[in-house]
Formats: structure tokens, sequence, C-alpha cells
């Protein structure tokens, strides 16, 4: 049993020193693998931030991703992958005073009949400052949204894996190689990478991992880091051998002439 739980911030409007903020203190890195017809909770940890009270909002929507033009944002059950239908909160909104806390439990109820390998949606949390209105004119109240991305893998379909490298930037003034994946397949996945530099004599003389492991959603594109070895001049082969977080592996081969 796995939660996936990822924050982003999406928007963020400044109106008028902030009084008060929300913040989503729960885990960022989650997924929820149940199987059809259960149901899962998952907790939203909030935090008002500021010194003075605050209110927030939950609201339901669905998440989609291209590769050139990154995460959208859309309309509750727009999606043919939605599963914004399957969760419901037990309060939408409410109002936190100076560093106080709280716990809002969604509840995932997973359809009996769902056969497709995966779905997605999000939560969106904005947090509104109350007015003060003695301070009304001296004081900046910020208005901040996150956005929570719940997604959910079906453990009795077989997913479809494909992650495809679209471009490897090697520049020789760069302190990184930049490798740009695309998940071409039906589910999500977090990829970590390590990559091998062969001399022409075939003798690997650099290896590295990843900076960070990524985290992928279908039609989605992301950038791995390598830190950019500092090689004398001559032709290289670089192998880039990736791994998912459920064990898949995949790699290519790319010629550097340094």
């Amino acid at each position: 049993m796995k939660l996936f739980v990822h924050l982003l911030v999406v928007s963020q409007s400044l109106s008028q020193a902030a009084l008060g903020q929300i913040t989503v203190q729960s885990g960022l890195s989650q997924r929820i693998e149940r199987l059809p017809g259960q149901q899962e909770l998952l907790l939203l940890k909030l935090k008002n931030v500021g010194d003075k009270p605050c209110a927030f909002f939950i609201e339901l929507a669905d998440l989609a991703s291209h590769c050139d033009s990154g995460y959208r944002y859309l309309p509750a059950g727009s999606t043919d992958a939605s599963c914004a239908a399957w969760l419901e909160a037990e309060t939408y909104s409410a109002v936190l005073r100076a560093n106080e806390e709280t716990i809002v439990k969604v509840r995932m109820r997973i359809p009996k009949n769902f056969n497709r390998s995966s779905a997605r949606a999000c939560l969106l949390v904005t947090s509104k400052p109350e007015k003060d209105e003695k301070h009304n004119r001296s004081h900046l109240n910020v208005e901040l949204r996150y956005a929570v991305n719940v997604l959910y893998r079906n453990p009795i379909v077989p997913p479809v894996v494909a992650m495809e490298a679209k471009a490897l930037a090697v520049e020789s003034g760069n302190k990184v190689w930049a490798l740009r994946y695309q998940n071409s397949g039906n589910v999500d996945r977090i990829i970590s990478s390590r990559a091998h530099v062969l001399n022409d004599q075939g003798h690997i003389v650099y290896q590295t991992q990843s900076l960070h492991a990524k985290g992928m959603i279908p039609n989605q594109c992301r950038t791995v880091q390598f830190e950019n070895p500092d090689l004398p001049p001559g032709n290289y082969q670089m192998v880039v051998v990736s791994q998912t977080d459920k064990g898949e592996k995949f790699g290519l081969t790319h010629t550097l002439k340094l």
C-alpha cells in the first residue's frame, strides 16, 4: 500500500508582509496502490505559518501533462484518466489560527469495475488570509495555492512502461549533462539513472548517479541531470541505465566527442 502526494505551487497572487499563510506539510512523494473496490484514506496536514488567522479552501481538479507544456490543471472529471470523483474530503474550507495545524482526511473509493492501469487527480489547496482592517493599507496579504497530486496505480493491470530519451545536452562549458525523458507509457513512475562514460578502449573512466530522482506521469517529460566530469579531449561512449521505483530498467547509449 502506497500513497502519492506531490506538492506544487501553481499560482501565487500578492495583494498587500504576510499576516497568515496555509502550507501543506504532508508527504510529497507517495502513491496509492489498492485493488478496485477498496478504499484508502489520504491525510492532508495543513499549517498556518503566519501570525494571524488564515482561511483555506480545497477543491478537486484534474491533472494532465504534455511534454512541451508541462502540467495542466483542469475541471474535475474532464479527462479520461480522472479519479476526482473517487475523492471526498471531510471538509473543504476552514480557518486556522496563527501557527495552528490540522489534518484533513480525504477518502478515496476505488470503483469495483475500474479496469485501467492508472488514474489521477489533484486537490487544490488555497490559503486566503483573513482581512485585517487595522492594517489594511500597510500589510501584504499573500494568497497561495498548492496542487496536491493524487496518482492511483491499479495493481491487477500490467503497466506499459515506456520511457523514451528525447535529448541529451552535452556542452563542455556546463557543470551538468542534461538527459530529457518522456513517459510514453500508461502509468506514473519515479526514475533514477546512472551514467557510465567509456573511453575508446572500452574502459569505464567515469560513472555517476543522477542528481535527483524524477517522478513522471504519462505524457510528461523530465530532465535528468548528471555532474559533468572533467575528462581530457577525445571520443567517448556514454551509457545511461535508468530504473523505476518498481524495478523496471531501460537505457541508452550516446557518442561523445569532448
